[in-house]
């Protein structure tokens, strides 16, 4: 694999999450694809207002995500310039604004996709969704759910999983955070290589 540092591995992983098309390229298309999957693979427990307000909260945040990217009018983000971001914004040794309102935001996403029952919690059944919905390797799904459920209730709150994500997100050390969305080493190779040679 291209050598980088380990934070910015773990954000071009999360890149490769979102990116589902595998263009390089981040886009409304994207996210769109992401949203039809968490519809199909719920069929029925979202409505149409649903399905709107879903549609509207995740293009906003991908719109703001623009903005922060420095991008102005351009809708789209390559993967070169996500690592740009990346890198300015973990330069300092506290969490930047950008780390923090990322992780929160990609929370309240997969809370929004996931929390049907809208008790606030994410229980395992739901999490397992998460999982299907972004395309992540299941094998070590029942593991990440335990470290995630730090107070061992047998579900997620919204606290725990900003705590992993932003710890994930700004942490230099390879391990931790790295049972969230699977592993890192099965991001595909060839993906990796020939976007960063471009």
């Amino acid at each position: 694999m291209v050598a980088l540092e380990e934070t910015v591995k773990k954000w071009v992983f999360f890149f490769y999450i979102l990116d589902v098309n595998r263009n390089g390229i981040l886009e409304h298309s994207d996210i769109e694809l992401i949203l039809k999957r968490a519809i199909e693979t719920r069929k029925g427990l979202f409505d149409s207002l649903d399905e709107r307000y879903l549609k509207f909260v995740a293009l906003k945040n991908f719109d703001r995500l623009i903005m922060e990217a420095g991008k102005g009018k351009q809708r789209s983000i390559t993967l070169l310039e996500w690592i740009r971001i990346i890198k300015q914004n973990n330069e300092s040794k506290k969490k930047s604004f950008f780390i923090r309102w990322f992780s929160a935001s990609a929370v309240r996403f997969m809370f929004d996709l996931c929390d049907h029952n809208r008790d606030g919690f994410i229980d395992f059944d739901e999490f397992e969704l998460l999982y299907s919905i972004f395309g992540l390797n299941r094998s070590n799904i029942i593991s990440a759910f335990k470290q995630l459920d730090e107070n061992r209730d047998g579900r997620l709150s919204k606290s725990e999983l900003y705590e992993a994500i932003g710890n994930f997100f700004s942490s230099s050390n390879a391990t931790i955070g790295s049972h969230l969305f699977g592993k890192i080493d099965s991001m595909n190779e060839d993906y990796l290589n020939k976007i960063l040679t471009v």
